[in-house]
């Protein structure tokens, strides 16, 4: 059930199929399992955006640690053997942040999304139940 139909559609059909007096739980238990579909990204896009500054700045531990242990094997009399560790450390935090902020722009989007389609849901959820309540009036 529901392939091709938006989340809206099996909301207010819930509504439509079970009628008064249950057409308000019934919607809400439907728009509750409409919740998880619209959030299905969001969990992995946030560890995305969470753990890639993350990793940039492990790199950036270890690219100095590596820098550091060559400076201390070579001495300070070459300080151009410490310039590719220094470079993988800022490759690896450039590369962290860039992660971060290119996957928070779906995320973003996704989340703004989510937000819009439940505000829609709730709209015409609601108007159903009024249009209901009318025609049971005499």
């Amino acid at each position: 059930m529901g392939e091709g139909r938006t989340g809206l559609s099996r909301v207010l059909a819930a509504g439509l199929t079970h009628g008064n007096p249950a057409a308000a739980d019934a919607m809400e238990a439907a728009a509750l399992a409409e919740l998880p579909r619209m959030r299905q990204y969001l969990p992995a896009l946030d560890t995305i955006v969470t753990l890639a500054p993350l990793l940039g700045l492990l790199g950036t531990i270890t690219g100095m640690i590596d820098s550091f242990g060559i400076l201390g094997a070579a001495g300070i009399g070459q300080p151009h053997a410490i310039t590719g560790g220094i470079a993988e450390a800022l490759i690896a935090t450039a590369t962290g942040l860039f992660v971060a902020i290119v996957t928070l722009v779906p995320y973003n989007a996704y989340l703004a999304r989510g937000e819009r389609e439940a505000e829609r849901i709730e709209h015409y959820a609601t108007r159903l139940l009024l249009a209901l309540k009318g025609s049971r009036e005499p």
